[in-house]
C-alpha cells in the first residue's frame, strides 16, 4: 500500500512540476583544473551562467586524478552544480607538453575514449534526453549516431596556409573532414567572428541558415573596470594565454625587448600562463624583466589585468581573443596587431591601437613600439579613462552573448519534445 501511494504521489508531483531542459557537453576538459584559454572559459562560464531551469551534464577529463572514471560524480563550480562524467585521466603537466602525434594529444585520447566508452556515454546522453553542445568538431560523430540534436561551435578556423602549431598543420584534414561533418549534421552552427561565419556561409551555401555569429564574451561580474595607475614607471605589459606559434610569440618577445630599449624608464613583461616562453630564443632577451604568473582563475586573472599598463597581442588569427576583452573590460588598453574582429573593440588611441601589419618583421616591432609609447602617454597625461575602456565590450557579456546558446537549446528540444521531467531520473 505504501510503495502504491508513493508512486501515486510521485506522478502527481510529476504532473506539477514542470520539465527541465537536459543540455551535454563535451569536451576534454576538467573545469577544475589549471588550464586556461578560450574554450576553457567557455566552459566553466557555461556552467557559470546555466539557466537555473537546466541542468548540465558534462562529459569530459580528469586531470586531477581524484575521480573515479565512468561514474557521474555531482561537482560544485562556483557556486553551480552539475553531473560530470570523467572517461579519461589526462593531467595539466601532459597537456601543457606539445603532443607529437594524434594518438598522443588529448584530442585524439578523448577522441578514443569515447569510442571505448560508447555504451556508458550514450545509455547517460539518452536517458537524459539531451541536447548537445560541441566545441570541436571532431565530436561531432557521437550526436549524429545517437540521432540527437546538437549545436557546434567553431573557435578557429585550421586553415593549413595560416601559420599554426605543426601537429595541426600536419593534421588539417582531420579538422576539415570534421567540419564537413558536423556542417550537415548540426541544428546549429557557431562562429566566433562574423569573418568565419561568412566564410562558411560562402562555402556552405545550402546550410547558410543555420550558421550564425556567437562572439566571445567576459564575465564583467569578475572583470571589472578599475583606475589606470598614474605612475608608468615601470611600465608593465601583460598577455595571458597559451603561446601558441600563430600567436607569434617571437614578435611579442622582439616588441618588448625594443620598447625595453627605447623607453627611459623600466618596462616589465607579465605572463599570464602555463606555456614554457623558453622555446622561443627570442625569450631570452626579456627573461630578466619578464614575471611568470602561471595559472590563475578568473579572479587572479581580473587582478593581474588591472596591476599592468596595457595588454599586447601579436598573433596572425584569432576568433574573438577573450583575454583581449578581459584586458578592456578592467579598464586596460590593448595595442595589437590588425585583426579585423577587434575593430568592434578597439578604437585608437581610446581603447589601444590596432596597428596595420607589415611584410617586415622589424617595421612591426617598430610600429607596436610607437603605439606603446602612444599609450603610456597617453595614461601618465590622464587622457585614458578606464571606464571609457570596459565601455568598449558591454555587448560582449553573458548576458548578451552566451544567454544566446541556452536560448538556442531550450527552442532545439521544446521543437523535439526533448524536455525531460526531474522525477524521470
Amino acid at each position: 500500500m505504501t510503495s502504491t501511494v508513493t508512486l501515486a504521489q510521485r506522478a502527481r508531483n510529476a504532473h506539477l512540476t514542470p520539465p527541465r531542459y537536459q543540455i551535454c557537453l563535451i569536451h576534454p576538459f576538467d573545469p577544475r583544473g589549471e588550464k586556461v584559454g578560450g574554450l576553457e572559459t567557455y566552459i566553466r562560464d557555461f556552467i557559470t551562467f546555466h539557466p537555473t531551469d537546466t541542468d548540465l551534464l558534462f562529459i569530459g577529463v580528469d586531470s586531477v586524478g581524484d575521480l573515479k572514471l565512468g561514474e557521474i560524480h555531482k561537482l560544485t563550480f562556483r557556486g553551480r552544480t552539475f553531473d560530470f562524467l570523467p572517461i579519461l585521466r589526462y593531467s595539466d603537466s601532459q597537456a601543457r607538453e606539445a603532443a607529437r602525434s594524434i594518438a598522443a594529444s588529448l584530442t585524439g585520447q578523448f577522441f578514443v575514449a569515447l569510442l571505448r566508452n560508447f555504451g556508458l556515454v550514450s545509455k547517460h546522453i539518452r536517458s537524459r534526453r539531451c541536447s548537445i553542445d560541441l566545441r570541436r568538431v571532431e565530436f561531432s560523430w557521437l550526436p549524429a549516431v545517437l540521432r540527437l540534436p546538437f549545436i557546434q561551435m567553431l573557435h578557429g578556423e585550421g586553415v593549413p596556409k595560416l601559420q599554426m602549431d605543426s601537429l595541426l598543420r600536419r593534421y588539417s584534414f582531420v579538422h576539415n573532414a570534421g567540419e564537413r561533418f558536423a556542417m550537415a549534421t548540426s541544428a546549429k552552427f557557431l562562429c566566433v567572428n562574423p569573418y568565419i561565419t561568412e566564410r562558411l556561409q560562402k562555402e556552405y551555401p545550402r546550410q547558410r541558415d543555420k550558421i550564425d555569429t556567437l562572439w566571445t564574451w567576459v564575465n564583467t561580474e569578475i572583470f571589472r573596470p578599475q583606475p589606470l595607475p598614474r605612475d608608468t614607471a615601470p611600465f608593465r605589459i601583460v598577455f595571458a594565454g597559451r603561446l601558441d606559434e600563430f600567436k607569434d610569440p617571437p614578435l611579442m618577445f622582439q616588441t618588448i625587448d625594443r620598447l625595453r630599449q627605447v623607453m627611459p624608464e623600466k618596462v616589465e613583461f607579465h605572463y599570464i600562463g602555463t606555456s614554457d616562453p623558453h622555446r622561443f630564443s627570442e625569450f631570452a632577451a626579456i627573461e630578466a624583466i619578464t614575471v611568470r604568473h602561471g595559472f590563475k582563475d578568473a579572479v587572479g586573472m581580473a587582478a593581474t589585468l588591472a596591476s599592468a599598463h596595457a595588454g599586447i597581442l601579436t598573433s596572425e588569427f584569432e576568433g574573438m581573443p577573450r583575454f583581449v576583452l578581459e584586458t578592456l573590460a578592467v579598464g586596460r588598453p590593448v595595442v595589437s596587431t590588425h585583426l579585423p574582429q577587434l575593430e568592434a573593440v578597439i578604437r585608437d588611441g581610446e581603447s589601444g591601437y590596432l596597428v596595420p601589419r607589415s611584410d617586415s618583421r622589424a617595421d612591426m616591432v617598430e610600429r607596436l613600439v610607437h603605439r606603446f609609447i602612444n599609450v603610456r602617454d597617453a595614461i601618465a597625461q590622464g587622457d585614458m579613462d578606464s571606464s571609457r575602456i570596459a565601455a568598449s565590450i558591454r555587448t560582449f557579456t553573458p548576458s548578451t552573448q552566451l544567454a544566446r546558446v541556452f536560448r538556442y537549446h531550450q527552442e532545439i528540444q521544446n521543437t523535439r519534445g526533448l524536455m525531460a521531467n526531474p522525477l524521470a531520473y
